[in-house]
Formats: structure tokens, sequence, C-alpha cells
């Protein structure tokens, strides 16, 4: 499954400022694996941008055991969803350049980030991101136990090819 966010800015930049912003977004991105998402990256210039200066990155909801383990030695911080914001939020700040958010699954814009704040929308965006990177995670890394499985699903035999549900009980 494909999922990327996408950030351009709210008005047209120079030249000049395009290349600053991607000068800026390097420096901030350094001295981290950026192994949960794609850190900062801006697009080639295209007509149909209008002068913005538009980019994208792709979370990693699950990143692969090899990847992992080289940047665990390393020894450096990750890079996830909240620093990609932040590195914007600083860009807006630096810069004077406010964003515009999306993302592949909605058509209108996840929120914004305004003179170096983020709406409180696209940090509960965010946020959610973050925790279902976390549940695929928790998921890949082991089956759940049988103790995990309500007893009737574990000898249920139905027709049914799809995968095993848990059941979450009420407390």
């Amino acid at each position: 499954m494909g999922f990327s966010i996408y950030y351009r800015s709210t008005r047209p930049v120079s030249d000049e400022e395009a290349e600053s912003l991607r000068d800026a977004a390097e420096l901030a991105t350094a001295g981290r694996t950026w192994l949960s998402c794609e850190p900062v990256h801006f697009y080639e210039a295209q007509p149909e941008d209008d002068g913005r200066l538009c980019g994208g990155s792709k979370p990693n909801f699950s990143p692969h055991p090899d990847d992992a383990a080289s940047a665990a030695l390393s020894g450096l911080p990750d890079g996830d969803i909240g620093d990609l914001l932040e590195v914007l939020c600083d860009l807006s700040r630096d810069h004077q350049v406010d964003w515009e958010v999306r993302h592949d699954h909605l058509p209108e814009p996840a929120g914004y980030i305004r003179n170096g704040v983020c709406d409180p929308e696209l940090l509960e965006t965010a946020a959610i991101l973050g925790d279902i990177a976390g549940i695929i995670s928790e998921f890949e890394h082991g089956e759940p136990s049988d103790d995990e499985l309500d007893a009737d699903d574990r000898n249920h035999d139905d027709d049914d090819e799809g995968p095993r549900i848990l059941r979450f009980e009420n407390n």
C-alpha cells in the first residue's frame, strides 16, 4: 500500500527562495536515519505548480529488518512524521513560507503550517498516523499468542481465508 504526505507553499516562491528552502531542508534533516519517514524533499518546479514549492515524503510503516538494524547501529535518532512536520514548521518560521499539507487519502488538505505553527487538525492527523505505524510494527513483529485470541475463534473452522481477528475485551 502506497501512502505519501504532500506539502506545498501557500504562495509562489522565487527561484532563490526555493533554493534557500532546499538548502535549509537538507541541513535540517541531517543527523537522522529517517527510517520511519522520508525526510523533507522538494520536487523540481512544474508549470502546474503555479510557482509554488511542492514536495512529498512517504512514511515507512513497515521498515525492512535489515534497514532497521542498520539504523540502530548508526546511533542516530530516527526521523518520523512528527520530525517531518517539525522541519516544515522551522522552514515556515525561518523563511516566512506557509505550507498546505495533504495525504493520499483525503481530497482536501489535512491542515496547514502557518508562521511556523501546525494546525491542530494536522497534529491530530500526524498522531493518528504515528499510532498506525506503531500498531503495524507490533503486528508484524509477532503473531498474537493463543492467550490473546478468543477461544471460540481459535477453534472455529470456517470458509473465510481472511486474517485472524483479535477480540477486544471490555474492561
